[in-house]
């Protein structure tokens, strides 16, 4: 090689862009055989937003793109070498100039949707899981209507969560399900390289409650035996109940009962079923609770493929669950997702093995179902009472 040439990134401080003093223009600097020429880059940044120590920017989309750019132009100096070009001042320019930058799309949603767009259609997400996305994406354009890949950083998660606690009253559970959906997202940016760090990373997760709702045996007694006839809501009322019921003894989740078919009642011993969320099989044997549930609903006349339970709306359930508890004097806030709840607290309560309970209600980790070893102070105390020493 007769030509000796490197190309690198400067910031020139001794300029300043047009309308902003606080940024300054980034150049190539061209060094070859002792001659030295600067290329503008169309690019800026603060003093602030420069590696002074790396000689380099500090973000990640915009460093990628320079770097591009120097490999681009020290590959048209080797190409000039090795086909024995003169290099000289005016040689170089009018070779490097000869190109048309690449433009790259910097807006963060569109790279968001593209993201989703596949994960939706390749992971074959539940429901639930894909309305967790849609609140991230509500929360983040309520937040940022524009946002762009160069601002992910550090503080823009702090500023974030500042806003969904503070600003939007978000509980501890529900910002943290946010950041974790925002988290995963980010993991996929650094991978497709759109960013270089995840600043997710540096999230402290926020201490949530451990307390869940669940029935203990004298509630749901008082629900079972509670008069529901009141006109023409009683029919409703009556299959509200039935549906929380098959949840209390099966300790399915909604989306499984909506489900749940009569094939997966394998020889009217056992339910088997996939799980919605989890997408693991889940095997729960047989008691008279639920299958008497079943028959009320005309199982010996369904078919195969046909779903065993009619399955409202979940805001229609949980309205009429309030009403029910009501009734039943339950001075809970009960929803649907208590009757699982209440499924694995009682059968803690009757000293079903810890394996066990994880097992029928689908959980990897036992861990999980340690919250259910612990049951309320009233029904706390009676058991205590029972106890010989």
């Amino acid at each position: 090689m007769r030509n000796s040439f490197s190309v690198k990134t400067i910031l020139r401080k001794d300029k300043i862009k047009s309308g902003d003093i606080n940024k300054h223009p980034l150049y190539y600097q061209i060094i070859f055989n002792s001659q030295k020429t600067k290329l503008p880059s169309g690019k800026f940044c603060s003093k602030d937003q420069w590696d002074e120590k790396k000689r380099c920017v500090k973000n990640s989309l915009l460093k990628n793109i320079l770097i591009k750019e120097e490999n681009r132009i020290y590959n048209i100096l080797l190409e000039m070498d090795n086909n024995s070009q003169e290099f000289t001042l005016d040689n170089v320019k009018r070779r490097i100039k000869g190109h048309v930058e690449e433009k790259i799309n910097s807006d963060f949603y569109f790279h968001l949707n593209e993201i989703l767009k596949n994960k939706f259609a390749i992971e074959e997400l539940a429901e639930g899981t894909k309305e967790h996305y849609s609140l991230l994406i509500k929360r983040l354009k309520s937040f940022k209507p524009k946002l762009t890949l160069d601002e992910i950083n550090s503080r823009f998660i702090d500023d974030f969560v500042y806003y969904l606690k503070v600003e939007l009253a978000s509980g501890n559970s529900g910002t943290n399900n946010v950041i974790k959906c925002l988290n995963t997202v980010l993991k996929k940016f650094v991978i497709e390289k759109k960013i270089i760090e995840n600043p997710c990373k540096h999230y402290k997760k926020l201490p949530e409650e451990s307390s869940i709702i669940f029935l203990n045996p004298d509630e749901l007694k008082s629900l079972i035996n509670a008069d529901l006839k009141l006109g023409n809501l009683t029919r409703g009322l009556e299959h509200t109940r039935n549906l929380f019921l098959f949840s209390c003894y099966t300790g399915l989740r909604d989306s499984d009962i909506k489900t749940l078919k009569k094939r997966d009642i394998v020889g009217n011993s056992k339910i088997v079923k996939r799980q919605v969320k989890t997408k693991e099989i889940v095997e729960i044997p047989f008691n008279e609770y639920w299958y008497e549930i079943l028959k009320k609903n005309e199982f010996a006349k369904k078919r195969d493929d046909d779903l065993v339970l009619k399955y409202a709306s979940n805001a229609a359930i949980n309205r009429n669950l309030k009403l029910i508890a009501k009734i039943a004097k339950i001075k809970k806030r009960l929803h649907f997702h208590a009757g699982r709840h209440t499924f694995g607290s009682l059968l803690a309560l009757q000293g079903v093995p810890i394996h066990l309970i994880a097992k029928y209600m689908g959980h990897k980790n036992i861990k999980t179902t340690q919250i259910y070893m612990n049951c309320d102070e009233e029904t706390s105390a009676k058991v205590m009472k029972n106890v010989k020493f």
